[in-house]
């Protein structure tokens, strides 16, 4: 063993300055295996290879020639130093003293321990009780580099049990010597490899044995160890118990492993955190699924059996399908959907149906929401109407969108949904377009129509509400004088519920103050008319011949022409494109609004992608984008252009529905009458008067003198003969179209009184009882505050440690993003498994830790003791 320098290190004994009082030195050499006597040997015939102070006699300690050795160590050869090798153990008990006729002379002279297996000790940091485990794997320990390894994973030995899961642990390449990295490395080798590759590595140092004790010894496992599909049944089995009724696993006791389950569960969830090799376990995973037909058996259970247990992802698919069914036949389980949903949330394979928790999420609202307003939708007033839909029934479009949007994302990744999830999505989105299409949209737009109706023929706008025409005057031209600058951005398309989540995500992403009012677009409620009247003007005038609208006799088509109009009023001002203030960078930016007291920006996002027929169903995705770009622009405003106003709104919303239209949805040319009209998807200008009780008549006296006459479609249905989409459509005079956020944002001061800080919503621990009885257990947390305003969503990882700060249960994650005004709702109950194996004396200090996922902050930290009958031990010995 070459690199095992045994004669080296007795050249260097040899070569040392005697003490004090010594005349010269003899050296015991044992070497109980034999494993370095050819080297003795060759010393003895070539010599000791090195400069000595004094002659070297080299002697063997044989039984029959100690008494001969001994007389001349001590009388023929007194003066010379002496290197006596001997196959004899260095022991000095009463049995080792008999025979050892040189013991006298060994307890006043050096040892020197150089049999091959001791050598090993010194080099892995090993003690004398591994030696056997040592000797036995002597092969394995051959190479330098697998003797780093192993001390890497196994920095000190002290047994032979430790020998054995060092030497496994560096053979799979696992990464460290825990059972749970030794298992993960095990399984991931069988599955991406093959058990032939992985078992001809253990053969080749005699460690086949070592990992089958260790699988026995420390998972329960005594089947076939080349069988990839028996040890992956029975560590998901057996970690899948500790959280699912017994009678659910029924059938399946071969697989389990009681005493050893929750060391099973252990290994599992450690496996979901490594991100490494998640991947190899969701395969196994599905693979077992298939084999035991885990997927049937847990779709007999209720949703409360189930809410705890993550081991197979197909848990979470069960649950979907049993909520989306019920949901879909309009069964009342939205509170149990949401409540569900946020517990899953914390769980493991969570993310890969997450798309799929959103549209159950979704569809609860909706759900909620429709069983909240059964009565219908009442008022006698515009301004009733228009409080009750800005304050509470946007909600629905808010949901409808919610919905539309995730199922998009799910239609996308369907490869590894199963035909019960699908079917029941399906259904589902056949419950929710029906609610929102055949129940919500024309009863909440019929209560507006006959409240506004009268008004609208009057004067053209529903009284007692905020017309958009007076937007300069009440918003940018308002407060100059305490902002010298401000920008208004106006998003093209943006409806209402849009503009109230911009809102929350402003307030919760900027230190400023924010404001959120509405107000409804101009008739008809296109971008032409809205456009113009959000400019400083007087008059609006529109051109019958090519569509065109102009202020005070300028034209408003274009950003230049805009830019024009604004200039007129306020000198210096700027209109740009969102694109050209975001491509640039600071200096840029700067440059391209200058010192202007007044930027309009210009953003179509939203209504650029729903008028094209082949992308008008990407408008609801168009709209999370758009608020993503809004609150990038704002940001960009304050942070780059010191711009300390920031008004954002629309020219007009809009209305979308998923399905396609019906022939009854639609009216025809014919159906309208007159003769000089022009027809549009949800609105009619007119040069005559026309009286059709399908239409609502617009006043427009205010607009070219009062030449044209305007129409709009009671229902939410389309003109038939009006080109372009199907789906997607503005004009009209529903609320999803003429109602128009206006968000106000005023980045205070750091030292404003009107200043409010951002804060994470916070965890707290509700729980009274701080002793642990059991090695599963809950705890009650509570969020203290709803999400909103400028209380952020916050994520925390919680975990049980003793007092020098080692975990001793899993990590638990908490998800403090509830937005929920009942107290009861934000409650929430994560479980922790004690580790398997660890001793828990019951007079020892625990500590549950909760800290910041994001910075690692400790949040807080609460006492526990730990009082258990019977621990979680396993027998760790080999």
């Amino acid at each position: 063993m070459a690199d095992l320098n045994a004669i080296q290190l007795i050249q260097d004994a040899l070569k040392q300055p005697l003490s004090s009082g010594e005349a010269r030195r003899v050296v015991f050499w044992h070497d109980v295996a034999g494993s370095f006597e050819e080297d003795f040997d060759r010393l003895t015939q070539e010599g000791i290879g090195c400069e000595l102070a004094r002659a070297l006699v080299f002697a063997k300690a044989d039984d029959g020639s100690q008494f001969e050795l001994k007389k001349k160590i001590l009388r023929d050869q007194s003066s010379d130093d002496f290197l006596i090798y001997t196959r004899r153990p260095r022991d000095f008990s009463e049995g080792g003293l008999e025979g050892n006729w040189l013991a006298d002379i060994e307890l006043v002279s050096e040892h020197f321990q150089a049999d091959k297996a001791s050598m090993l000790l010194g080099d892995i940091n090993a003690g004398n009780a591994a030696r056997d485990a040592v000797a036995q794997f002597e092969k394995f320990f051959g190479a330098a580099d697998r003797r780093a390894a192993y001390l890497s994973r196994m920095p000190e030995t002290n047994t032979a049990a430790d020998v054995a899961v060092g030497i496994v642990s560096v053979i799979l390449k696992a990464a460290t010597a825990r059972v749970e990295d030794i298992a993960q490395a095990y399984l991931c080798a069988l599955h991406d490899s093959g058990a032939e590759f992985v078992i001809a590595d253990l053969e080749l140092f005699d460690a086949l044995g070592a990992l089958s004790s260790i699988l026995k010894k420390r998972l329960g496992y005594e089947g076939d160890i080349v069988s990839e599909t028996e040890l992956s049944e029975h560590l998901l089995i057996s970690a899948a118990s500790c959280t699912l009724p017994e009678e659910l696993l029924s059938g399946y006791e071969a697989h389990i492993a009681k005493p050893y389950s929750r060391f099973c569960l252990n290994i599992v969830r450690d496996w979901m955190s490594n991100q490494s090799n998640r991947e190899t376990l969701y395969e196994i995973a599905r693979n077992v699924e298939a084999e035991l037909n885990i997927p049937e058996r847990l779709a007999g259970a209720e949703v409360s059996a189930l809410i705890d247990t993550d081991v197979f992802p197909c848990t979470n698919e069960v649950i979907l399908a049993k909520l989306m069914s019920s949901l879909a036949d309009g069964s009342d389980r939205r509170s149990e959907a949401l409540s569900t949903r946020q517990k899953r949330k914390d769980l493991k394979w969570y993310r890969r149906v997450e798309g799929l928790f959103d549209l159950l999420s979704a569809a609860a609202d909706t759900e909620g929401f429709y069983r909240d307003h059964s009565q219908g939708f009442h008022a006698t007033k515009p301004a009733d109407v228009w409080k009750a839909y800005t304050t509470d029934w946007c909600a629905m479009d808010a949901a409808y969108r919610a919905f539309c949007t995730a199922l998009d994302v799910c239609l996308l990744n369907t490869d590894d949904i199963p035909d019960a999830l699908r079917d029941a999505a399906e259904r589902l989105a056949e419950r929710v377009e029906n609610v929102y299409v055949n129940w919500f949209l024309p009863r909440v737009n019929t209560c507006w129509i006959n409240c506004a109706e009268s008004d609208w023929g009057e004067c053209g706008f529903a009284k007692g509400i905020e017309v958009q025409r007076d937007f300069f005057q009440n918003y940018p031209y308002r407060d100059a004088k305490e902002y010298k600058r401000t920008l208004v951005i106006i998003a093209d398309g943006m409806r209402y519920e849009v503009g109230r989540e911009l809102a929350r995500r402003l307030e919760q992403e900027t230190k400023g103050t924010l404001s959120l009012d509405a107000f409804q677009s101009s008739f008809p409620s296109v971008t032409e008319f809205g456009m113009a009247a959000l400019l400083p003007h007087k008059e609006i005038s529109y051109s019958w011949d090519d569509g065109q609208v102009s202020i005070d006799g300028r034209p408003t088509k274009s950003t230049p022409d805009r830019e024009a109009v604004l200039q007129g009023a306020v000198p210096g001002a700027r209109a740009v494109l969102s694109e050209n203030l975001r491509a640039g960078n600071r200096a840029a930016r700067k440059e391209l609004v200058g010192d202007a007291p007044l930027v309009y920006v210009y953003q179509d996002k939203i209504d650029s992608t729903g008028e094209k027929p082949k992308l008008e169903h990407g408008v609801f995705k168009a709209c999370g984008d758009t608020v993503d770009e809004l609150v990038a622009l704002c940001k960009i405003a304050v942070n780059d252009l010191k711009i300390n106003r920031v008004i954002i709104t629309a020219d007009h919303g809009f209305i979308y529905t998923r399905g396609p239209l019906k022939e009854q949805d639609k009216v025809s040319k014919a159906d309208v009458g007159g003769n000089d009209v022009k027809l549009h998807r949800r609105h009619i200008l007119s040069r005559e008067s026309i009286d059709n009780r399908l239409l609502a008549n617009m006043d427009m006296r205010d607009i070219h003198g009062g030449e044209y006459y305007g129409l709009a479609l009671r229902e939410c249905i389309r003109m038939k003969s009006a080109s372009g989409n199907k789906n997607y459509a503005h004009g009209g005079v529903s609320l999803q179209e003429v109602c128009v956020p206006v968000i106000e944002l005023r980045n205070r001061n750091i030292k404003s009184k009107a200043r409010v800080e951002q804060e994470k919503a916070a965890m707290s621990l509700v729980s009274t009882k701080r002793r642990i009885t059991s090695s599963m257990f809950h705890v009650d947390l509570f969020q203290k505050e709803p999400v909103s305003g400028k209380v952020l969503p916050a994520e925390y990882e919680l975990c049980l440690t003793d007092g020098a700060g080692n975990l001793v249960t899993d990590v638990q994650k908490a998800h403090a993003d509830m937005t929920t005004l009942d107290e009861r709702a934000r409650v929430s109950r994560p479980m922790f498994t004690l580790k398997a194996g660890a001793e828990y004396p019951p007079g020892e200090r625990y500590y549950l830790v909760c800290r910041d996922k994001d910075t690692g902050d400790i949040a807080w930290k609460e006492e526990f003791t730990i009082d258990m009958a019977f621990a979680p031990t396993i027998d760790f010995g080999l």
